[in-house]
């Protein structure tokens, strides 16, 4: 990514940014990925292709809770209504009819750009980004690992790390990450910054973090990164940055309104301007005439307006240190803020508003950042702090001095067989950028690099074999999360957690209560599976068991996929699946009877064929049923059923029990009967066996053809 002088990087454009940001490049990938691979579209506007309309029309479809007002595409479709061939052809994808015709229709081909494909560009800039898409939008192949993980293989390092297959593909391409100048000479690295800032700092505030992180640039001066990351304090960031100052501003004496409303904007409101000015003129009140009520004046209006004045022009602190109410004399006020009264205060206050508009835009970019660096599963965000997860594995496998070299250089003077220029870096579907590179690559760790990891790594578990320390560390993040939900999921408050899914005006208090950075379907998986811990007396491995990735805080961030079900739990004698899911009743048998099926028949089928002699049974929660859909689950443990992925192997007795919300939390309090419970669906679904013949159909049709 190239970035100007004086720019300040952001992994997602603020157009379309949301919280539940690893969810929405998920989203993405997979409505590109439809539209390029099965609709056949490639990547232009109206009335090229309608590749860009469709992805912002499935983009509202898949998120209506994030896209909740849509007013340019709702006008569109109100001017379509009123053109029905144009409507017609849109409808059946017909781009002929559309490129031969457009030039009657030049005005309603415009709208299709304002605030749709203008949008559907702005959207999927993100991954382009990240190097899962090229600038053309087609799909990487590090974006085409996110869609399909079966295809993720290890290298020994990843091995080491507890983290899942999105963790690895984040991980992967923010080690990658490069910001160049213009010239795609220069670059800085902020993902490599971050580990280095952490190994040596141990612990950061987030504050300091995010500025150290986003503050830095391809243009900065990198020779003494190791003293700057050991000294860093909050604001620091902006100490050494020259501002200009306008010729009208460099007076001492009070400027005009027109003058100040010139020079002091505020991009979201007027009316942030008009405080500003009531500041400004209080301030120079003081400075003619300092006294008591001068200073009350002053100080009552800040207190008044404090977050918005602190954030204007405080640079990330208080303007003013008083408790509220106190007053201090004009002696006292006077020596306190020195800086700000005895210098030029319009120069003062100028280079006061220019530094806070940084800081704070590196503080809103940053708030994207710390999602994105989430999803790698190794940086620990809690309570105000950034640290190392898995600190004594981390310390190993990224060599501190290894880590240093790659925050900033010149490519020009990197040799590497992988790129020789900023081109074969990073632009391009075959640009090292956008390929699937193991972390052993990127770190280029060959066999003596990687020996030297393994002994380090030993010298951190004793006594322990390399092909153990995996295995080690995997038992110690369970109880790790056994833990966590101990301390912050206990049971009444799952229950509490539970009773809000069946209404999604809860929605935003569900966000709150778990994770903002995660949609609320994934919520429920996530404190379904909690909800499940509790069911088995806390024996099982639910941790394992979700298919969902988490941060190193034990989070939820997104779905990972896969064709798997929401959670499988393998214990010694038995295998559980549980589907979750918020559809409601009307929308299960198109979106769940398939999916649910498949996964059961074949997880039964894949037992039956390792030969494990374990019990397989799936769970369907929901909040209420399509009963057509269950009661056709319960006819179908009658017959004998193909497997999706191998057609010559059948199973018979596919057990899929439905159990709605309120349910599961009276199970909570059944741990006691857990296999028993259990035991009893399998009996509730056994049926006498029949000699069921699989080619009656074509028998039949035989014999009357």
């Amino acid at each position: 990514m190239r970035i100007k002088e004086g720019q300040i990087f952001n992994l997602m454009d603020t157009n379309g940014r949301r919280n539940d940001v690893i969810n929405a490049l998920q989203g993405y990938l997979s409505i590109l990925d439809d539209i390029q691979n099965e609709q056949k579209m490639n990547w232009a506007s109206m009335p090229e292709s309608l590749a860009q309309y469709e992805f912002y029309r499935k983009a509202i479809e898949l998120s209506p809770e994030v896209f909740g007002k849509h007013r340019p595409y709702d006008k569109l479709l109100e001017t379509l209504e009123c053109n029905k061939d144009f409507a017609t052809a849109v409808q059946a994808q017909d781009i002929e009819w559309i490129q031969k015709n457009s030039f009657m229709f030049q005005s309603l081909v415009k709208q299709f750009d304002l605030g749709i494909e203008d949008r559907a560009r702005h959207y999927t800039s993100n991954l382009v980004k990240l190097g899962f898409t090229d600038e053309g939008r087609k799909i990487s192949p590090a974006g085409e690992l996110l869609l399909d993980l079966k295809k993720l293989r290890k290298d020994d390092l990843e091995t080491m790390l507890p983290i899942d297959g999105v963790n690895i593909v984040y991980l992967r391409q923010l080690m990658k990450l490069r910001l160049f100048d213009n010239e795609g000479e220069n670059y800085y690295s902020p993902f490599n910054l971050a580990i280095f800032a952490l190994l040596k700092r141990n612990r950061l505030s987030e504050n300091e973090f995010s500025e150290l992180v986003q503050g830095l640039s391809p243009y900065s001066d990198f020779t003494d990164i190791e003293q700057y990351v050991l000294n860093y304090r909050e604001g620091d960031v902006v100490s050494d940055i020259a501002i200009d100052i306008p010729v009208e501003i460099h007076t001492k004496e009070r400027i005009s309104e027109t003058v100040f409303r010139n020079n002091y904007k505020n991009g979201k409101s007027n009316s942030g301007v008009d405080v500003y000015w009531t500041y400004y003129n209080l301030l120079f009140d003081y400075i003619e005439n300092p006294s008591v009520i001068t200073i009350d004046n002053l100080l009552t209006f800040f207190e008044n307006n404090k977050s918005m004045l602190n954030k204007a022009f405080g640079c990330g602190q208080n303007i003013f240190t008083q408790k509220t109410g106190d007053r201090p004399t004009t002696i006292e006020f006077s020596k306190q803020y020195k800086k700000m009264f005895e210098e030029n205060l319009n120069v003062y206050m100028f280079k006061q508003f220019s530094l806070s508009k940084i800081l704070d835009q590196i503080r809103e970019y940053s708030d994207t950042t710390k999602r994105i660096f989430k999803a790698t599963g190794i940086i620990s965000f809690d309570n105000g702090f950034v640290e190392l997860a898995y600190r004594e594995l981390c310390a190993c496998i990224f060599d501190e001095e290894v880590i240093r070299s790659r925050i900033a250089g010149r490519i020009s003077e990197e040799l590497h067989s992988y790129y020789e220029c900023y081109e074969e870096y990073e632009e391009g579907i075959n640009s090292f950028y956008c390929k699937v590179t193991s972390l052993s690559q990127i770190l280029e760790y060959y066999e003596e690099e990687t020996k030297q990891v393994d002994d380090n790594i030993q010298k951190e578990f004793p006594g322990a074999t390399i092909e153990q320390i995996p295995v080690i560390v995997a038992d110690k993040r369970r109880k790790e999360f056994a833990e966590f939900i101990d301390k912050n999921y206990p049971p009444e408050k799952v229950k509490q957690i539970l009773g809000l899914f069946s209404n999604r005006s809860n929605d935003k208090l569900i966000k709150d209560t778990v994770s903002p950075d995660a949609t609320v379907p994934t919520i429920y998986e996530y404190i379904v599976g909690i909800a499940w811990y509790y069911f088995s007396g806390k024996r099982v491995d639910v941790l394992s068991s979700y298919n969902l990735t988490l941060s190193a805080n034990f989070e939820p961030l997104v779905h990972a996929g896969g064709g798997q079900g929401d959670i499988v739990i393998y214990e010694e004698d038995k295998v559980v699946m549980l589907e979750a899911t918020l559809m409601n009743a009307s929308s299960q048998k198109r979106g769940e009877w398939e999916t649910v099926l498949r996964h059961s028949i074949n997880l039964k089928i894949e037992e039956e064929t390792a030969g494990t002699g374990r019990e397989v049974t799936s769970f369907f929660i929901a909040d209420s049923f399509d009963y057509n859909t269950i009661n056709i689950w319960k006819a179908v443990a009658a017959v004998p059923l193909q497997s999706s992925t191998d057609k010559d192997k059948f199973t018979d007795n596919v057990v899929i029990m439905p159990v709605n919300t309120d349910e599961l939390y009276s199970l909570i309090d059944k741990s006691s009967e857990y296999d028993e419970i259990i035991s009893k669906v399998h009996k509730l679904f056994e049926v006498d066996k029949i000699n069921f013949d699989i080619e009656w159909r074509e028998k039949f049709m035989g014999a009357i053809i």
